[in-house]
């Protein structure tokens, strides 16, 4: 019974976190999104953060693969979700903020364990103040490394694609639905977070790619790497499809970024797309965005979007491939 309406809940309710992109039919899905959505739903949940990339089954299933492998599957969850908690937070992402500190909970997790690893991961999103990787066990540093990178990617897509609180609806009853926010949460995170899932059930083969130097230290656990390997094919794939002239701008800018803010405003977006032809702008400024400033992306910017013609899909990779470009950038130098 807590099931069935815990799954009418992620099927029904939390799907309506999601703006600018239409919600998942999960129940009417076929094909590949079925079989994601089933896996997500034994595992884990078919949680917006996954689901929302639905207008690309390949770059959702990619997303869910590096999101299993480092933070579902195998062991040390509770320090995991430490991790996930903390990126969230040097990102501004208060939805995997709410989420994650819930999942932490409910693995039994204690903070004060975690201080050194949460100071870590507290601090990977900069270069220049990413301390050295907390003395680990060598089995658990491929997937402690892998689920900040892939929150550095979701918090980004998060931050432009879905609202502040898990449950906007109920989230607006006072009172009430504050307390039955978190009696939802508590009582499910703590299911989900402690099932026991098996590492390396991979939905798609593994393609013929060789595993960025950015993900090097991944290559001691096979499955770690399997998950950021379909990861990487997805979103390069996702990122192929944008007009070369945005590709070479969004390459460059994010070569040479840091970590830091890019500034004040807009002012410095403004700049670096003034040299691209005008109907190619908005989605430069999507994808640098969603790089360097996803908290700044509004609907201003996604209206601009959309009058060059952009659908859902193009949207949705141009953005996941902006943040994916920094979540590469921040892994290469975060374990250096």
């Amino acid at each position: 019974m807590l099931q069935s309406i815990e799954q009418f809940i992620f099927r029904n309710l939390t799907p309506m976190s999601i703006r600018y992109l239409p919600a998942p039919d999960v129940a009417g899905a076929t094909g590949l999104p079925a079989e994601v959505y089933r896996q997500l739903e034994r595992e884990f949940q078919t949680v917006p953060p996954i689901t929302m990339h639905h207008p690309d089954p390949g770059l959702m299933a990619g997303v869910w693969s590096a999101c299993r492998e480092t933070l579902v599957a195998g062991p040390d969850r509770s320090l995991k979700e430490a991790v996930a908690v903390a990126v969230s937070e040097s990102n501004r992402c208060p939805y995997c903020i709410q989420a994650h500190t819930s999942f932490f909970e409910g693995s039994g997790g204690e903070a004060g364990g975690y201080r050194e690893v949460i100071a870590w991961a507290a601090a990977t999103g900069r270069r220049m103040g990413c301390p050295e990787v907390p003395k680990l066990p060598s089995a658990s540093v491929p997937a402690v490394l892998g689920t900040a990178v892939v929150f550095h990617y979701i918090n980004r897509m998060v931050n432009i694609f879905l609202d502040d609180s898990m449950m906007p609806v109920i989230g607006k009853v006072p009172l009430l639905g504050d307390q039955a926010l978190r009696v939802f949460s508590s009582v499910v995170s703590g299911r989900i977070a402690t099932i026991a899932v098996k590492p390396g059930e991979f939905l798609t083969p593994e393609p013929d790619l060789t595993l960025p130097d950015a993900f090097s230290w991944a290559k001691a656990d096979r499955l770690v790497a399997g998950g950021l390997l379909r990861f990487t094919e997805a979103a390069r794939r996702a990122g192929a499809l944008i007009v070369p002239e945005v590709q070479d701008i969004v390459t460059q800018q994010v070569a040479m970024w840091n970590g830091d803010v890019p500034g004040l405003g807009k002012a410095w977006l403004d700049q670096l797309v003034g040299v691209l032809p005008e109907r190619h702008r908005p989605q430069a400024r999507i994808a640098l965005l969603a790089a360097m400033a996803s908290w700044t992306v509004d609907a201003g910017e996604i209206a601009a979007f959309r009058k060059t013609g952009g659908d859902d899909r193009a949207l949705l990779d141009t953005a996941a491939w902006g943040a994916f470009l920094a979540a590469e950038r921040v892994a290469g130098w975060m374990a250096t």
